[in-house]
């Protein structure tokens, strides 16, 4: 194929880099923070997953990480409204939305029952991954499908 052939790769809009530094960003801060508390939670085995864990954490990881979590989000989700369509937004919001409402039907209910001894003590951090997988479903579902 001759180079007169191919067609020209447009440049990136800043919109769009905007968005990709938005998602990047978050990424990294997330790695970061997961690959610092696997080593700050220090178990026996590699295999454990310190985000699916109750152990105690050290103050000083405690404190960094959540500096570090609320510092990430902000810069992240600023970044990421500035540079989203309206059709994005529309899938974002709505995916919040289911997110928010596994949240509020799974908590309570699961309290309930903890209360009456029908079911173990609720887990926050289970709650709230199991939302961000109704989150990204949704998400995925509505800007795509």
């Amino acid at each position: 194929m001759r180079d007169a052939d191919k067609t020209p790769k447009r440049p990136m809009s800043p919109r769009r880099k905007r968005y990709w530094i938005a998602l990047g960003l978050a990424g990294v801060f997330g790695g970061v923070l997961g690959a610092w508390m696997q080593i700050a939670q220090g178990s026996a085995s590699t295999m454990d997953l310190a985000m699916l864990s109750n152990a105690p954490l050290p103050p000083d990881f405690a404190i960094g990480a959540s500096i570090i979590w609320v510092v990430g989000m902000i810069v992240s989700l600023t970044l990421y409204h500035r540079s989203v369509d309206d059709h994005e937004e529309r899938a974002y919001l709505w995916a919040g939305t289911a997110a928010w409402y596994t949240i509020t039907l799974a908590a309570p209910t699961w309290w309930v029952l903890h209360r009456a001894s029908l079911a173990p003590a609720p887990d926050l951090m289970l709650v709230f991954a199991v939302s961000l997988v109704v989150n990204l479903l949704v998400w995925i579902w509505l800007k795509y499908l």
